[in-house]
Formats: C-alpha cells, structure tokens, sequence
C-alpha cells in the first residue's frame, strides 16, 4: 500500500486539489454566462460575482478575459494542433506544400467559424500595454511555424519564388484574425468558403512560381 501524504505535503496536495476544482468552476461559471449573455456583454467583475470567487482570485488566474477564453479553448485548439500534424505528416515531403498552406488555411477557418466569439475576445484583448501579447500566445507561434516550415518547403521545391516566409505566415493569419472574420461574415455577408477562397487565391495561387523545371511538379493534396 503506497503511504499516505502526511505533513506539508498533505496541504500541497490538498490546495492544488483544491486550486484545480476552483480553476474548473470558473471556466464552467464563464461558459454558462458567456452562453446566456455573450462573450463581450460579459464582464470579468460579473464573473467573479457569479462564480463566488474574489475579483483579486479571477484576475492572479486569468489577467484578462483573453486568458479566460484561451483557457475554454485549450482542449479543442489541442485536438486541431494534433490533427493538423497529423494532415501534414501524413502528406509526405512530395506532397505540394502550397496545396498544404490552402488546406490549413481553410481547415483553420472552420475551427474559427466553431469558436469565433472565444477566438476573437482573445485577439482583442490585446489592447494597450498587451498590443502584442496576442503575438505571443502558444497558437499564435504553433501556427505560425506550421505556415512558416510549409512555406519554406515551397520556396525551396521551386513551388513558390523567394519570399520572406515570416512576413507571408504573420500576413496569412493577420488576413484570417477572427475579429476580421467576423466582420466579413457579419457586415459583409461573405461566406466562410467565399473568404477561404479569397484567402487560397491570394496565398496559395499568388504565391505559386510561374516558370522553373520544379513548380507544378508537386503532388497536389486537396
């Protein structure tokens, strides 16, 4: 029989016991009201009252409502990551990277379609002091080196012709930002498949080398 913790670890175990029942209560308590009321119409003051919870507790927890929102997605964003690697591994190095870039690019627009009001509070709370927080986020640079690593794929194939592959990753995903996606779903009338294409046209087809003995030899994959 293993032994029992005893002494200060008994306490240790006890409080992150206690720390990860109170974490859960306060994404449930978030979920609930961000379902009755809306991401934005939410406050992180309402929240707290709510889940019975200290505003100082909430705030050492989530700093910001863009932290909470990132902390209900982690389990869906992780099922996305791990299936994007998989997409991608499953391809093979012959596959055509751009092709890859247009998959990822509209399999990203759906997972943004499912979660957009979550999504965008994260963007957005990155005002102010935090204006380049979102840049930091752990799926910001995840996605980031995905679109980097294909797009240097292509330009080293020929696929595509010489680009800075930073510039290009950070403008696909500026050019995908949930809160512009909204704005085109909502005031523009646009699709998520009208706007995907845009997208592919625009970084996958303009990216696309229009002479050399490589480009066009790839295997398409979509």
């Amino acid at each position: 029989m293993a032994d029992q913790p005893t002494g200060s670890d008994a306490v240790t175990r006890h409080e992150r016991r206690d720390a990860a029942a109170n974490r859960q209560h306060i994404l449930a308590t978030a979920r609930t009201l961000f379902a009755a009321h809306g991401v934005d119409q939410t406050s992180m003051n309402e929240l707290a009252r709510v889940a019975g919870v200290g505003p100082g507790t909430l705030y050492r927890r989530y700093a910001h409502k863009g932290q909470l929102c990132e902390a209900l997605l982690l389990d869906d964003i992780q099922a996305f990551c791990a299936r994007v690697e998989r997409t991608l591994a499953e391809a093979g190095s012959d596959a055509s990277a751009l092709d890859l870039v247009g998959w990822l690019i509209g399999d990203l627009l759906v997972m943004t379609e499912g979660h957009l009001p979550l999504l965008a509070a994260m963007q957005e709370a990155a005002v102010g002091p935090r204006r380049g927080e979102h840049f930091t986020f752990p799926f910001y640079r995840w996605l980031n080196a995905q679109l980097v690593g294909l797009l240097s794929r292509a330009v080293a194939s020929g696929e595509a012709a010489p680009l800075h592959v930073e510039v290009i990753a950070d403008a696909i995903q500026a050019a995908a930002a949930p809160p512009l996606f909204a704005f085109q779903m909502q005031q523009r009338g646009l699709s998520r498949e009208q706007i995907s294409a845009a997208l592919r046209q625009l970084f996958v087809d303009g990216l696309r080398a229009t002479s050399g003995p490589v480009a066009g030899t790839r295997r398409s994959v979509v």
